[in-house]
Formats: structure tokens, sequence, C-alpha cells
């Protein structure tokens, strides 16, 4: 382990953490940069000089920079010890200008707040001991001195409590934010594909059906007239055709009304699906603590990335083998999609694909993240890294729309409840993981 790891933060933040804390980051710097333009007039006024002119230069950058780009570089800024190392060096140095001063202690509060939103409760209290200790022995004025430098001490400290919570509560807040957005979209996708299965049975289904009726009269009536055998040859395959047609939107319709039951099935079913089409064999290889682990709410965004991954391979890739991985671990769930094919190429994930980048942005919804990379032994890999829902999403999402959406009709919901489950699905039982070769 480097220098720079051991310094850095225990977890590393995530791009919604990074997000959530911008605002209040931004915030901080730019007090402490009102600060330093204040201690720049005192070190001129005091006749400090060029040292003390160099001392403010020396710290604007570590409040300018990240107040100017913390939204593309904050995770950076955040797991980098060095960094951080520097940031607590350079905050003791810009104190000297406002030794005695009271935006000493304010400096240093804000500091301490800063540290405690991106880097946590502990390392925040660790960086800012130097802070601390420097109030303590800042003033000279006696017994009144050391009351004052006690002061700024525990004003430090407070404030770095203050900024770790803050940081807690807006995370907490970002991620209840997206999941209520991704919940009402999800509510929004099923009433629709409820509505179209609708109106695809009425209309296109039962118009194959009658069609396929037809064709096979027709080609009945054909052999009986003694047609040539030509002509009630392409009868029949003009029936077969027809009859193929409407297997395939019966089947589209038992997709749109499929209700998620559980990541294990939707995951096996919908790469058995995926496998049936296009040829490709597909190894699933499901941990059997992922549903009780992941919920059912997060059911629906695992399908619909498994089935953009998918076809992102069966478009893009010309692979002849996928491994689809599915875990689960202190309450993370992750997603590997891998295959043999060409790689990525020039495309960058979320630069020009479409589907590429549905798939990051609906994991980021669910406080996640996504990430393309090449592949071992070639081909690709896309690992999605998804939080599990908070308790009782999944209740809500299947009771329907909240805050007065769309929800599903009651006959839809009694539809979905007497769903037949097709013979291939596979399901979790006991701790045995499920694991099937699909070809």
């Amino acid at each position: 382990m480097g220098f720079s790891e051991r310094l850095s933060p225990p977890r590393a933040m995530d791009a919604l953490t990074q997000r959530a804390i911008g605002p209040a980051v931004r915030l901080l710097c730019q007090v402490r940069l009102v600060i330093l333009a204040f201690a720049l007039v005192l070190a001129l006024l005091d006749g400090a000089g060029w040292l003390g002119v160099f001392l403010v230069v020396l710290a604007a950058p570590f409040s300018f920079v990240p107040a100017l780009n913390w939204d593309t570089r904050g995770r950076f800024y955040a797991r980098n010890g060095i960094l951080l190392a520097g940031d607590t060096a350079v905050a003791v140095i810009a104190l000297l200008p406002l030794a005695g001063s009271p935006l000493m202690a304010v400096y240093a509060a804000a500091t301490a707040a800063l540290w405690g939103l991106f880097a946590g409760l502990r390392l925040a209290l660790l960086m800012a001991v130097p802070l601390c200790l420097y109030q303590l022995t800042a003033y000279s004025d006696g017994w009144r001195g050391l009351i004052t430098g006690a002061a700024g001490a525990a004003l430090t400290v407070i404030m770095a409590w203050t900024g770790t919570h803050l940081g807690r509560r807006l995370r907490r807040q970002a991620v209840q934010s997206a999941q209520l957005a991704a919940a009402r979209a999800d509510q929004a996708a099923l009433a629709e594909r409820l509505s179209l299965a609708r109106d695809l049975h009425d209309t296109v289904a039962g118009d194959l059906a009658g069609l396929a009726l037809a064709t096979r009269g027709l080609a009945d009536r054909l052999e009986r007239e003694g047609a040539a055998p030509g002509t009630v040859g392409l009868a029949r395959d003009l029936g077969a055709a027809v009859r193929t047609t409407h297997d395939h939107t019966r089947r589209a319709l038992g997709e749109l009304r499929d209700d998620p039951d559980g990541v294990a099935a939707l995951v096996t079913e919908v790469a058995r699906r995926w496998t049936e089409r296009t040829g490709i064999p597909t190894a699933v290889d499901i941990a059997p603590e992922v549903d009780r682990v992941a919920g059912g709410g997060r059911a629906r965004h695992v399908r619909a990335m498994v089935t953009e991954l998918l076809e992102n391979v069966r478009k893009h890739a010309h692979a002849s083998r996928v491994g689809l991985v599915v875990s689960a671990a202190d309450d993370i769930v992750e997603l590997v999609v891998s295959d043999d094919g060409t790689g990525l190429g020039p495309a960058v994930p979320g630069s020009g694909r479409y589907g590429m980048r549905g798939v990051r942005e609906r994991a980021e919804l669910c406080g996640g993240e996504a990430t393309w990379t090449p592949g071992p032994d070639g081909g690709t890999t896309v690992r999605v890294v998804l939080p599990t829902e908070p308790s009782g999403e999944a209740a809500r999402e299947r009771r329907g729309v909240r805050g007065g959406g769309t929800a599903a009709a009651p006959s839809d919901q009694a539809g979905l409840a007497r769903r037949a489950r097709p013979p291939g699905r596979a399901r979790t039982e006991g701790r045995r993981a499920t694991t099937a070769e699909v070809a």
C-alpha cells in the first residue's frame, strides 16, 4: 500500500455523494477564500511583507480549485491522501497571518467542516489536531488567550462533527430523491407496458390469430381443389410465418406484463430468452443471497440493465460467449457482464451510444455506478454496483405509483398475480447458488 493510499479515507466516495455534497464543499471553500483575502489585507497592513503574501497565495489553490471543479474531480480530491495531507499543512500555514485574529478560528472551523464532509469524522478529527494545537498557542494574552484558543479548538472539533453529519444527511437525501425518481419512472414504465400489452392483445395479436386460421384454411382448400404443389406449399409457408409472428407477439406480451419476483429468476429468464433468440451461449452465475440483499425493488433495474447490456453484445461485440455474474455483499449488489468479442474499440461509455448511457444513468439513479473495462483475454467487461434498496421500497413499488402517479389497474394487477412461470426459470433455494449454462 502506497503513502497516498494510507492517508486516504477508508471508503471511496461514489458519484452520488460527490454530487450531493458539492454545494456545501463549494460554499466552505468560498468561505475560506474570503478569509484568505482578509488575511492578505492584514498581512500587508501589519508589514508582514512578501512572506505573508506568499503564505496566502500558497493556501488559495487548495480552496479555489475544489470550488471550481468539484463536480468533475471531487472523488479524486477526496481519496488522494497526499492532497489531504497537503491541505492540512497549508491550513496551518494559512493561520499564521491570522494569528490573534478571530478570523483564525473561523478559518479553522470552515476547514474542519470541509474535511468532515468528504473525509469522515475520524480522519477529519485527526487532520484537525494541528489546527487545534496551533490555536491553543497562538494567543499571548495569558489566561484570556488560552481560553480563546481553547474555544477556537473546541469550535474546530464541533465543526468537524457538524460537517460529517451534514455530509451524511446530504447523501441520504440525495439517495432518497434518486430512489423516488427511479420508483416513479418504473411505475410510469410499468403502466405504459401494461397499456401497450392491452393494445397489442386487442389489435395485433387478435389479427394475427385470425390470419393464422385464414392461411391454414386457404392451404387446406387449395390442396382439396388440386392446386399446384408449389402454390399449396407457399400457402402453408405463409401460414407458418404468420403463426411464428403470432407466437413472438404473445411472447412480447408476456414480457410486457412480466412482474419482477426476484433478481435471480429475472436474470436467468432474460439470459435464457436472449440466448434462444441469438444463439450465443450465456453462463449465468447468481449468488444465493442476491434476492435477500437486493430486494424486489431493484429487480426491474437489474432486468433493464441486463437486457441492454446483452443487446449491446449482440449488436456490437460479435462475441461467441457471454458471462453473467450477480453477487451481493455488505449491502451492495454487483452485476458483471463479460464477453469474448471485439472489445470497446473507440466507443466511450456515455459519449455516443444511448444504451450504454442509459445503463450508467440508471445505475446512478440507484446510487451506484457502471464501469466498462477491457476483458483480461479480450472482449469487454461491464461492472455495475448498486446499493440495496431501503426497507419497504419494493412493497411501495408493487402497490402502485406514489404521489398521484398512474397505478396499474386492478385487472392488470390480478393478471400479474396469475402470471404463469416459464419452465426454464431458475430460483435460488436454501443456500444453493443459481449457476446455469444457457446454450
